[in-house]
């Protein structure tokens, strides 16, 4: 675990790094919390460790657990999720940012076409990553 990732994201040059590291991460439904009261979106899921690509000791990668949260969220908009199906599971493609005047939306993109638009006050993102890695079944594959 010496190799963990804690991130804060503050500007959109910052999530976009981040969202480069949660690339191809997996999520459970289940595992998403959008908290209204407390203005925070949050989500558990398995992280590929892009960062240790030219390391890797294991030929199809590594995963780890990676929790991620946003605070200062307004609304949250589902497209293409059945939040009742809490098995399911999604894979990020990216997160990106739009300035929309005093506030920003924020898009989670997941293949297949669904997403998750966050209106946010501000960006304020954080990315931990908890417990040991492990090998990962297979390498995520894009196409071109």
């Amino acid at each position: 675990m010496s190799d963990a990732l804690k991130l804060i994201s503050q500007t959109e040059e910052d999530l976009t790094i981040m969202s480069g590291l949660l690339q191809d991460t997996t999520v459970r439904v289940g595992d998403i919390a959008w908290l209204p009261k407390e203005h925070r979106f949050a989500f558990v899921g398995n992280r590929f460790r892009w960062e240790k690509k030219r390391k890797f000791l294991r030929p199809k990668g590594e995963r780890v657990r990676t929790g991620f949260h946003m605070d200062g969220i307004l609304a949250a908009k589902l497209h293409g999720i059945d939040i009742k199906a809490e098995d399911t599971v999604l894979e990020l493609l990216d997160i990106e940012a739009h300035e929309n005047g005093d506030d920003y939306f924020i898009m989670l993109n997941f293949a297949g076409g669904a997403s998750i638009r966050l209106t946010a006050e501000c960006i304020d993102a954080t990315l931990s990553d908890m417990g040991d890695e492990w090998e990962a079944l297979e390498r995520p594959h894009h196409a071109d």
